[in-house]
């Protein structure tokens, strides 16, 4: 503002007066009021033109890679195009039409295929069935599971080596009667193999210990013996002395078998182990009295024994049937075949199989036991397993 020669504010004229510089709020340039709308044109038409190559430019980038997928699906689509009753037909075919497998998955398949494809192996001579038709309430002669055997009939299709079987148990096969007749039997139908490491057919071999459980064969030196014959098939034959009696307490019979299959398994990996179950015992009762004789006033002690069927056979059969299907392995059950709880020892008694103790057997009821579970195993693997 300008004073006068009177002291009051004169009013200068605009071309005249200089105006005090401000900032531009959108540029931040300093701009006067007299070039203030040209400044103001000039800096807002940067900044569009700033604007607008960055847009330009995410513009471009946007389209080329619009054009660039545009051009993928093109080329699916034409690889994929087909007429509505084409698509019908596929979907029908399901997955497999659509995807159609590579080189390496079409093998994967096979093998996986011809791994689930039963194997059949040609017997040497005609099944027989030794089963005596005198035994009541007797099932078929069969293992259950079979189908866990496929490694044990491969070995045996292929010929290039013998099959190697080891069997374990008790005094049942301490006494040798019954694996030789498991033996015998096996020959008869696969061949018997004339070296233990070249040629086709059964090498056979057997452990048996008086009294034994499964908790009997835990030491080192028998897992080392197990090792040493290299078994394929594992045939264990044990029960008969955990059940005898009558503290018979299956949770303690499950674990002892866990804790011998963890050794079993570290000694022969690759075996395959058939359970058997016992063929049934009898319990033994003694009944005391004191009776008069009629010429003396004097008592006597008389002992009267009775025998009668153990009901604990049963339920180590059970325990052993469903811990083979528990944990994928096969089992024959030779308390259900010959009779089951009802009939099974009645039945070898009734035959004149077993010896007066009610345990154990006679030779001939030993045999019986070694055909039978031979004919099981070779109607197994003539039938496909």
């Amino acid at each position: 503002m300008v004073m006068n020669n009177t002291g009051k504010p004169h009013k200068a004229n605009r071309e005249t007066h200089t105006p005090r510089p401000r900032w531009h709020c959108s540029t931040w340039t300093k701009v006067t009021q007299g070039s203030q709308s040209s400044h103001s044109q000039s800096s807002n038409r940067k900044f569009y033109l700033i604007v607008g190559g960055w847009l330009a430019l995410l513009g471009i980038a946007v389209a080329a890679s619009l054009s660039q997928s545009g051009r993928h699906f093109a080329a699916e689509g034409e690889g994929t195009a087909k007429m509505p009753e084409a698509e019908e037909e596929e979907r029908e075919k399901g997955p497999e039409a659509l995807f159609p497998p590579t080189t390496a998955d079409s093998a994967t398949a096979d093998s996986a295929r011809q791994a689930d494809c039963p194997v059949k192996v040609a017997l040497k001579k005609d099944l027989q069935h030794a089963l005596p038709h005198t035994f009541r309430n007797a099932q078929p002669n069969v293992i259950t599971n079979a189908a866990y055997l496929r490694s044990v009939a491969r070995i045996l299709n292929e010929g290039k080596r013998p099959l190697r079987v080891l069997q374990i148990g008790d005094s049942h096969v301490a006494g040798k009667t019954f694996p030789l007749s498991l033996r015998q039997t096996l020959y008869d139908y696969f061949g018997q193999a004339e070296q233990p490491d070249s040629g086709a057919g059964v090498c056979f071999n057997f452990f048996g210990r008086n009294g034994a459980t499964s908790s009997h064969f835990l030491t080192e030196s028998y897992m080392q013996k197990f090792a040493e014959k290299c078994p394929d098939l594992i045939v264990l034959s044990l029960g008969t002395n955990e059940a005898h009696g009558m503290g018979y307490r299956p949770e303690q019979h499950e674990v002892q078998l866990n804790n011998f299959f963890k050794r079993l398994r570290e000694a022969c990996p690759n075996a395959v182990v058939l359970l058997t179950t016992p063929p049934g015992d009898y319990l033994t009762t003694s009944y005391v009295n004191y009776r008069r004789t009629s010429r003396s006033k004097q008592k006597r002690r008389h002992v009267r024994y009775v025998k009668r069927p153990n009901p604990m056979s049963s339920r180590c059969a059970d325990l052993i049937a469903r811990y083979g299907a528990e944990h994928q392995m096969p089992v024959w059950n030779m308390f259900d075949i010959c009779g089951g709880e009802q009939a099974a020892q009645r039945n070898w008694v009734a035959g004149h199989y077993m010896r007066p103790d009610r345990i154990h057997f006679q030779p001939q009821g030993y045999a019986l036991q070694g055909k039978l579970l031979g004919e099981a195993l070779a109607k197994a693997m003539s039938e496909g397993c």
